[in-house]
């Protein structure tokens, strides 16, 4: 974090160890699984063994599929390109034959002839990459996701996390311009990659209104949802989550932004489990200096254990628990994620009970890591301090501000830089505020701007005297 001893980041998470004590098991709670887009009601779900069902393909045309769940009259299988389907149970039989999938070479003559007209392709061991953007971006990409995947199933593996090879080739999509993405699948703005878990593809753009404007931070944040949303496909693929099982949030989003770092420039590539993602450090940043003057108390973990959705800020502060955890509880941990992994398809962790809220959620997270929040508030806020980052907005305008304010003879000194006039602003007024009014009145106050953190960094310094 920046400036040591004067930046001062206003703590957030927490975790007590209970020793890698294993307790009950909770019951699961079902999904409706219309809730991920299949067009069947609730019913009984009962989770299949992978066994060999004779159904049809989209076309009408016989094919052995693998069963993944049943649910009331209906049954979801796994279509020989992996795609999730669901199909009556008088149309998914059982069969003798076997499950095989789809060869990449048949899939990708498919594809081209039915949804990606003009597009190149490549493949690779498990990768089937289909794309009509630029060379380089999906060299990028490539390297990114073949990087991955030995380096993901390999950290889960190393924590005794069961894994399996995938049995179906990874479609990766990728569109030139924002404007085919869309067409394709719309999506809210702002999304430049997701990981469909019905089609099991990851698709994404290439251009966007950004890289007209800041080619070089397009490209990073591009790269690490990329990144993200790989680490999402890979987990469902070697059955670390369960394809259509709904983990708690702060988890399921952790977890692939602790896989998601990627460095930049010349050799775009993954970084590795578990190292300091830039871009979720930058948020964070941002966001504890913008509540500095409130006490820490565990309210941000419990925020972010119980929360069903996540907002841009939530997925930096489920990062954040994460790779505390994993790094520094991580006997704990590893069996947190063991027991979620059971999770089969359309079970869930708990019943959300309001918008976006799902207290069990909570009563999970505590089993493994105690009820002292606010203690784990303050560790998990050490932790962040200690971390190398480098501010992916290093060269935009940065904003310092001063305080001094009268102590005796000599002034007590205090600075802090900022990416916005506001938030700096902000911060002399709550500074101010922990003083008495004669201090107030005689203190002296100041925000300057400078054209990047450098500089920024270099006058607060000159300014402390340090």
């Amino acid at each position: 974090m920046p400036l040591a001893g004067t930046i001062r980041v206003a703590a957030a998470l927490c975790c007590c160890c209970l020793g890698g004590v294993q307790l009950a098991a909770q019951t699961p709670a079902t999904v409706d699984p219309r809730e991920f887009g299949l067009d069947i009601p609730p019913g009984p779900v009962q989770v299949g063994n992978g066994e060999a069902i004779a159904t049809a393909d989209d076309d009408g045309k016989p094919v052995v599929a693998k069963l993944l769940v049943d649910v009331g009259a209906n049954r979801v299988v796994i279509l020989p390109d992996g795609r999730l389907v669901s199909r009556p149970r008088q149309d998914a039989t059982s069969t003798d034959r076997k499950f095989a999938p789809i060869e990449k070479d048949a899939l990708a003559a498919r594809l081209l002839e039915t949804e990606f007209s003009g597009f190149k392709t490549n493949q690779t061991r498990r990768y089937l990459y289909l794309y009509n953007t630029s060379e380089e971006f999906a060299l990028a990409t490539s390297r990114i996701m073949e990087t991955m995947f030995p380096g993901v199933a390999n950290y889960a593996k190393a924590q005794k996390i069961t894994t399996v090879e995938p049995d179906v080739p990874l479609v990766v999509v990728m569109f030139r311009t924002e404007d085919e993405f869309q067409r394709y699948q719309r999506m809210p703005s702002g999304v430049v990659a997701y990981y469909n878990i019905l089609d099991n593809r990851v698709v994404m753009y290439e251009e966007s209104r950004l890289r007209a404007v800041k080619p070089e931070l397009a490209i990073q944040q591009s790269i690490a949802t990329i990144a993200h949303e790989g680490a999402h496909q890979i987990l469902h693929n070697i059955g670390v989550q369960k394809r259509l099982s709904r983990w708690p949030m702060w988890l399921s989003e952790g977890f692939a932004e602790f896989f998601a770092p990627t460095t930049f420039g010349d050799r775009l590539k993954w970084k590795g489990a578990g190292q300091v993602n830039d871009m979720r450090m930058f948020e964070l940043e941002m966001y504890l200096k913008s509540r500095e003057s409130d006490q820490p108390d565990g309210q941000m973990i419990e925020h972010t254990v119980v929360a069903g959705r996540l907002t841009s800020t939530g997925y930096a502060t489920a990062w954040s628990l994460t790779h505390y955890l994993a790094k520094s509880k991580r006997v704990n941990f590893n069996d947190y994620v063991r027991e979620v992994s059971q999770l089969g398809p359309l079970q869930s962790s708990g019943e959300m009970v309001a918008p976006g809220i799902v207290p069990a959620n909570l009563d999970l997270f505590r089993k493994y890591f105690g009820d002292d929040l606010g203690d784990l508030n303050t560790r998990l806020v050490l932790h962040l301090k200690k971390l190398p980052y480098s501010d992916p907005f290093a060269e935009w305008p940065h904003f310092v501000a001063t305080v001094a304010v009268p102590e005796g003879r000599r002034a007590k000194r205090d600075a802090n830089i900022f990416h916005s006039s506001d938030m700096a602003e902000k911060w002399i007024q709550e500074a101010l505020e922990t003083v008495d009014a004669e201090q107030r009145s005689a203190a002296a106050s100041e925000v300057r701007a400078f054209p990047n953190r450098e500089i920024a960094t270099r006058y607060a310094r000159q300014w402390l005297g340090q």
